[in-house]
């Protein structure tokens, strides 16, 4: 079931000159020049969250995104669970390549839990990760979820899972009982995000 495009106020982020020029030439180049931009999470470099951006057909949201107003003309579209990375974050693009980044505001310290979480990440469970080059990150916590990125070395190992299941769910669960379930959102064969597939509209 799709939602119409909502009307009214949007929220809103940061778009700078030089970041809504390249979209209105991509856009123009590929001849939609209404498409909406699509923001979705790409995986953890080092321990920053990375995103990817897409053109997608402008027109109707589904029921898990939201829209975020970047100009007057230029819209993204954005899963309704990271919309705390976006909404207010700031996109550019790079002076040489062109290619757009995106800068979040979102601070997990305003939010208690989600703060012990990755505390508890930071502290007990990524020195063990470490020794294989590995980092685990907290993308956001919500309804009960952790939801977790996996980099550098635990992305694409094939223990992935197990770490997961037997060490990182189980020590995060048991020590936090308001959480029912911990999701690994890493795309451990191509190194994109399956749980945030970009939208096909």
């Amino acid at each position: 079931m799709l939602m119409s495009t909502p009307a009214g106020n949007l929220p809103t982020l940061n778009l700078t000159d030089r970041a809504a020029e390249r979209i209105r030439g991509f856009r123009e180049r590929q001849r939609h020049p209404e498409s909406w931009v699509s923001v979705t999470p790409a995986g953890l470099v080092g321990e920053q969250l990375s995103f990817t951006f897409a053109l997608v057909e402008s027109g109707d949201l589904k029921p898990d995104e939201v829209l975020v107003r970047g100009r007057d003309d230029i819209d993204f579209v954005a899963p309704k669970l990271i919309s705390r990375h976006v909404i207010g974050a700031t996109v550019d693009a790079d002076p040489i390549s062109g290619a757009l980044s995106l800068t979040t505001s979102y601070n997990p310290d305003a939010d208690p839990l989600s703060q012990a979480v990755q505390e508890l990440l930071d502290q007990e469970i990524n020195p063990a990760v470490a020794s294989h080059g590995g980092y685990i990150g907290l993308l956001d916590v919500a309804d009960g979820v952790a939801y977790v990125q996996m980099g550098g070395g635990c992305q694409g190992c094939g223990l992935a899972e197990v770490t997961l299941s037997q060490g990182v769910r189980t020590t995060i669960l048991e020590r936090f009982p308001e959480l029912h379930e911990v999701v690994d959102t890493t795309d451990h064969a191509q190194g994109a995000n399956p749980y945030y597939q970009a939208s096909k509209k």
